[in-house]
């Protein structure tokens, strides 16, 4: 998020989904229209409200002295407004520092329940935000509170919430998240209740163990096999699922990114794969992958759709340190990070007794490998990158 924000101050300009603010809002109504303004945005992405850059983008930063409200202070105060359908907006707030200064960003993330409106005038200190009127933002202006979007912002918002604007291979993305509408024959076929023209077919085995650390070093191979996404008689999607048999974990086969890396200090290139596994949201990678996490166990919890990822149905002994990004950007933010630290890898694989005192039957490669993921696993998390 540092990245983004700081690519965003840099543009010297407010957009269509990011808003710069000196400080918090001393009224919250004035807050709750700019959430609302930016939460109707019709923009495939998160929206944010930065607080600490001045009008003419200026990192003023926030201290001690400033009105600086916590999550929890918005999401109260946002529980107390009549919105439409109970659907409230989702924000959260995170501190970060550039060039020394701190920052609070107010991020909304993009859902599709728009658009967003109250049902009950809300007013104080002359400020009414009002009932049944629809806000959004047109590139770095917000609709004023006594106006109204217009009505071809207002279609799109509506056609975005019933999925009247997506494709079928798009709308699959939506629908498989929608796990209780689904029909299984107990087999290997399934359906959406909702539209029977949406079906998933599930192959047979195809083959078992294959080119990476975690299909060959760990305490049993996967299976690998297809699902066939298709609507009406078209396959829309084939994706491969690998299922760790005796481990009760099955899982879409994750997105690979090879990341190049320098020669080591001695002008030595490492032997080894230095991969990245991965999922990013909003893809049909990890819809399927939390359709199948939904599905095979009676009660989601914060595990479910988490990292490491890991059996829901009994004690685990395989945990995979695959990661969950928001989006390509952060992959790319990843990726930078991983290859200018990378001697700090070399030194933990050094000092690491892993390669030393592993089975005679083990590959030393696929060792490195795995100790490279949860490396990278770390250097992503522990970064809050």
């Amino acid at each position: 998020m540092q990245e983004l924000v700081k690519n965003l101050i840099d543009q010297k300009k407010e957009g269509h989904w990011w808003d710069f603010k000196l400080k918090h809002h001393d009224n919250l109504h004035d807050l709750l229209h700019d959430i609302l303004c930016l939460a109707n945005v019709i923009h495939d992405g998160d929206r944010f409200i930065i607080f600490g850059v001045s009008d003419d983008y200026e990192i003023n930063g926030l201290n001690d002295k400033n009105l600086r409200r916590t999550q929890a202070d918005i999401l109260n105060f946002l529980r107390t407004i009549s919105f439409a359908n109970n659907k409230i907006p989702n924000i959260k707030i995170d501190s970060l520092q550039i060039n020394g200064k701190e920052l609070d960003i107010l991020t909304i993330r993009n859902e599709n329940h728009k658009p967003y409106f109250l049902t009950k005038d809300e007013t104080k200190k002359g400020t009414t935000v009002r009932a049944g009127t629809i806000y959004s933002r047109l590139g770095d202006s917000n609709t004023p509170k006594d106006s109204s979007a217009n009505p071809e912002e207002i279609e799109k918002m509506w056609c975005q919430r019933f999925n009247l604007d997506k494709k079928a291979s798009e709308r699959f993305i939506d629908i498989l998240v929608d796990y209780n509408n689904w029909k299984y024959d107990g087999i290997s076929k399934a359906f959406y209740d909702i539209d029977p023209d949406f079906k998933i077919e599930i192959g047979s085995h195809e083959g078992k163990g294959g080119q990476y650390w975690w299909e060959e070093s760990l305490a049993e191979k996967p299976y690998r096999f297809h699902y066939h996404l298709r609507y009406k008689s078209v396959e829309l999607y084939k994706l491969l699922v690998v299922r760790f048999k005796n481990e009760n974990l099955k899982i879409p086969f994750p997105n690979v990114e090879f990341i190049n890396l320098p020669e080591n200090d001695n002008n030595h290139e490492e032997k080894i794969y230095c991969d990245l596994f991965y999922y990013i949201k909003n893809t049909i990678e990890y819809s399927l992958f939390k359709h199948i996490r939904a599905l095979e166990t009676s009660k989601i919890n914060h595990k479910s759709f988490s990292t490491p990822i890991q059996t829901q149905i009994k004690p685990p002994i395989i945990k995979l340190p695959f990661l969950i990004l928001d989006s390509e950007d952060q992959l790319n933010i990843i990726h930078k990070k991983l290859t200018s630290n990378y001697s700090e890898f070399l030194q933990v694989k050094s000092k690491s007794n892993l390669l030393k005192t592993i089975d005679k039957q083990t590959d030393p490669r696929y060792a490195a490998e795995e100790l490279f993921s949860e490396w990278a696993y770390d250097i992503a998390y522990k970064n809050n990158i």
